[in-house]
């Protein structure tokens, strides 16, 4: 498969466009406030509805839910109501998947609610491709603690018509806590040449979040100097052997397989044929494989687990310093047995920006609050920031560029394998260059 670019044919233009106007349509239709609901009983409570897939990433609605107790569930003069969803599916194997008809009933749900004003969510990038258009068509604020494909805010990095065909009234209603993936994809390959690579495969898992980094990834390792010896190329992730893609990456000599994708669409499985085709090179993913999932599925079937590396959008919840690690500590109190946890700050900060936009704009009206959020810096913020001061810009986007690295190994303390973190990528905006520092844990010395 020939390297993927952002130049696009006529079918690539054309179904984003149709999907929006058909979304746009089904939003008017079915999902205006003023089509068949009643209004709320008590005009002083607002709801704040969050949507990821449980029970994988619970450590985001921990720590949203941490954030609304903080504030005594009051933000203004509204008590507030925090409803959490999940928008996973469980699977054949006995997993649980994001999933597009469970997140587009969860957006509806969230409309036809009248005391919904604001939607936390979603983790994945390909959900939040579906619901953003529905939110948008009533203003309801969406705010992401997970999201990192560029497209879905960012002109010229995606498809065509990206990231406009999302919004249909032509504002923006979606805003994103975590760095998106042109700064994510753009500091893999960098960290990819500090480790030594020379030539590097890129594969993706066909969805939206894992096609935009692998494309970005391989972009990036070509200026870089880096041979792309294949790919990027998506993977069948319904397959049960990836034996000759195994054989045929061994053969174009790569020494570092990088994946796009989430762990649910089988890196695990990839990495399991490649090490029994006899590849030992390295192999590296992003926050979609920086997850406590991955780890249990490599523990039996892979044998050779060095030289795995994954990046991470911020800095691991364990790292973060001053206001952050109190709340840290308060957070593994709490909720000791929470997997991902490095999201769980994520979505704390994106219910502070909720309850801030609320208070700030102290009506129950769901375009006023909307405004309020994109207005929202952490100068707005009242309390402690764990993740450091920041804006939004035009795009929705975080003025935050923090990204972590990570590599696979025994946990000193435990014996156990786990997610080790490395150091940061930092980026000097002067040469445009990303430079790794060592096992940074000062948060003032963060980009």
């Amino acid at each position: 498969m020939r390297p993927r670019s952002f130049t696009l044919n006529t079918l690539e233009i054309v179904i984003p466009v149709a999907l929006a106007a058909v979304l746009a349509v089904g939003a008017f239709l079915f999902l205006n406030p003023v089509f068949g609901q009643t209004r709320s009983n008590d005009p002083g409570v607002i709801s704040i509805y969050a949507s990821v897939p449980s029970p994988d990433f619970d450590s985001i609605v921990h720590g949203a839910q941490m954030a609304i107790d903080e504030a005594n569930a009051q933000a203004g003069d509204f008590h507030i109501e925090f409803v959490p969803l999940s928008d996973a599916k469980l699977q054949d194997n006995g997993s649980y998947k994001w999933d597009p008809d469970v997140e587009l009933a969860n957006a509806r749900r969230a409309v036809d609610d009248p005391d919904a004003m604001v939607y936390i969510g979603t983790y994945n990038s390909g959900a939040a491709k579906i619901s953003i258009p529905v939110l948008n068509r009533v203003s309801m604020a969406m705010i992401s603690p997970g999201n990192t494909y560029p497209g879905l805010t960012k002109p010229g990095t995606g498809t065509a018509g990206e990231p406009y065909v999302y919004y249909p009234l032509g504002v923006r209603n979606y805003f994103r806590v975590v760095p998106a993936d042109d700064l994510q994809g753009r500091a893999a390959a960098a960290y990819a040449k500090e480790i030594g690579a020379k030539s590097v495969f890129v594969l993706d898992d066909t969805e939206l979040y894992g096609k935009g980094i692998a494309a970005i990834f391989a972009a990036e390792s070509k200026n870089l100097g880096l041979t792309v010896a294949g790919g990027p190329e998506s993977i069948d992730t319904h397959a049960s052997d990836y034996s000759r893609l195994a054989d045929r990456i061994i053969q174009s000599g790569a020494d570092l397989v990088y994946f796009g994708g989430i762990t649910a669409n089988q890196p695990a499985k990839v990495l399991a044929d490649l090490r029994r085709a006899g590849y030992d090179g390295a192999f590296m993913g992003a926050d979609g494989i920086a997850d406590d999932t991955f780890i249990s599925s490599i523990t039996n079937s892979v044998s050779d687990k060095n030289n795995i590396y994954s990046t991470l959008v911020g800095l691991p919840a364990a790292q973060l310093t001053g206001d952050g690690a109190q709340w840290y500590a308060k957070y593994k109190a709490q909720y000791p047995a929470d997997n991902n946890e490095d999201f769980a700050s994520f979505g704390y900060e994106a219910a502070k920006v909720a309850l801030s936009a609320i208070e700030r704009a102290n009506k129950k009206d769901r375009e006023a609050i909307r405004q309020a959020v994109a207005q929202t810096s952490t100068d707005l913020i009242p309390g402690s920031h764990i993740l450091g001061d920041w804006s939004f810009d035009t795009n929705g986007d975080t003025s935050l560029v923090t990204i972590s690295v990570e590599s696979l190994g025994q946990n000193p303390q435990t014996g156990q394998f786990a997610w080790l973190y490395k150091g940061i990528m930092k980026y000097d905006p002067n040469t445009k260059q990303w430079t790794f520092v060592p096992q940074i844990i000062n948060r003032t010395e963060t980009p």
